[in-house]
């Protein structure tokens, strides 16, 4: 694989790889701009680079100094020529098959292990070091009309995905697949019977609307999963609700829960973004589905927007931005460009968006709190302080899931105390 191929390639690489370090952008945003044909290529070659570029660099020969890459800053990181070496070798080596490396501490900050360790212990922070170091699965969520068998079956009659492909065993709308593969092409695709979406991401969003369904998934601890009871199918009858997801996004758990809904009730999905809702809308018409209703809210004005519904939502999930650890492995680039300062950023924002949307939820509603993340100081510390300051919620099911075989995940459900005089309900 040598020549003008090779040198696009690699070039290609390099200027990714400064993107990285020099801009905000994120390295799925930065694939996404790339040519087709290059894209293929460098979605394989970047991450690997990020995720283990300690292991690979010794497995592959080529030689870093000792603290490296994590002793340098973010100016020095863009042209750590290492980094341009290993993935010119891991690119000449793709034919032949890579050699397997082990991960090693090395593989991450040393910051970020010690808090493992400190939270979880030595074992439990060589179970999280080993599977963020690997490679993450490609997961499906079927529509509810479809279903998940039906998808598996005609997945793998059409024989057109070089990868192993299972049901879930999280998620009854889940389909597994081993690893990267060419899927938005699908015509199943295109006429709405599956969405991507992550496993634990799919039962987010179910134990959002059926805590006592699911909860039992959810472990004290992050790590890996083993599921031995069963996946529990989605309830047959479902009452319309009034469902708020606050941090919406492109809207992957809105439209999982207006799905499980079976179309009945409405899904409010707030963001900020205007790009993102209307992607979530296109998506929504995709899938057939009319009982989301999209939301624009102004950073730093969301209150103005949502005060005169308060108490109205049998149902409020927020899933806050966070440090992102539970998706290290889908997104290793975020642990190149975390600092101190965001970290201690994070739960201050968390703490504000529960206060925020709190109020949304009606008396004997739920409050669920979600992120893709394992800290304490992001997890269980922001529900303590807001259970201090909310004598009027209390604790109900929660835990940890993954990051094996999904992404890393924390949710609880927070019930709030139902009052004696209960208002009516405003009209959306």
């Amino acid at each position: 694989m040598q020549g003008k191929n090779s040198f696009q390639t690699m070039s290609l690489f390099k200027e990714i790889w400064k993107s990285l370090f020099t801009t905000h952008i994120h390295l799925d945003s930065a694939l996404s701009k790339l040519p087709r044909s290059a894209k293929s290529i460098l979605a394989q070659i970047l991450p690997i680079v990020l995720r283990q570029p300690a292991s690979q660099s010794e497995k592959m020969g080529v030689g870093i100094s000792i603290g490296e890459p994590w002793s340098l800053d973010q100016k020095d990181l863009s042209e750590w020529r290492p980094a341009f070496l290993l993935a010119s070798r891991i690119y000449e080596g793709m034919t032949q098959g890579l050699p397997e490396a082990r991960p090693i501490r090395g593989d991450f900050p040393e910051s970020m292990i010690l808090e493992w360790e400190r939270d979880w212990g030595d074992k439990t922070a060589q179970q999280l070091l080993s599977i963020l170091a690997s490679q993450p699965p490609l997961s499906l969520r079927s529509n509810r009309l479809f279903s998940a068998q039906a998808l598996l079956d005609q997945l793998r009659s059409e024989r057109i995905l070089p990868v192993k492909i299972t049901l879930s065993d999280l998620s009854p709308v889940g389909v597994r697949l081993s690893g990267y593969a060419p899927i938005l092409g699908s015509e199943l695709y295109k006429k709405g019977a599956f969405e991507i979406q992550d496993e634990g991401s799919q039962v987010m969003a179910l134990f959002a609307l059926w805590p006592e369904r699911y909860s039992f998934l959810l472990k004290k601890n992050p790590g890996e999963i083993q599921n031995k009871q069963g996946v529990p199918a989605l309830p047959s009858e479902v009452k319309p609700i009034i469902v708020v997801d606050a941090c919406a996004g492109a809207g992957g758990k809105s439209l999982a829960m207006a799905d499980a809904l079976q179309g009945k009730g409405r899904v409010f999905a707030y963001d900020t973004s205007r790009p993102k809702l209307l992607a979530l809308k296109r998506r929504a018409t995709r899938a057939g589905l009319n009982n989301i209703q999209t939301v624009l809210l102004v950073e730093g004005k969301e209150l103005e927007a949502i005060s005169k519904f308060q108490g109205s939502a049998q149902v409020v999930l927020v899933d806050a931005p966070c440090s992102g650890w539970g998706v290290l492995r889908r997104n290793p680039d975020l642990k190149w460009r975390q600092d101190l300062e965001m970290l201690l950023r994070m739960p201050k924002i968390q703490s504000r968006l529960l206060e925020q949307y709190a109020t949304l939820v009606a008396p004997g509603g739920r409050l669920v709190y979600g992120v893709c993340t394992f800290r304490k100081e992001e997890t269980l510390y922001p529900i303590q302080e807001f259970l201090k300051a909310h004598p009027d919620f209390s604790l109900s099911e929660g835990g940890y899931l993954g990051p094996e075989p999904c992404d890393g995940f924390f949710m609880q459900a927070l019930i709030r105390k139902p009052s004696r005089r209960v208002a009516e309900s405003p009209e959306y």
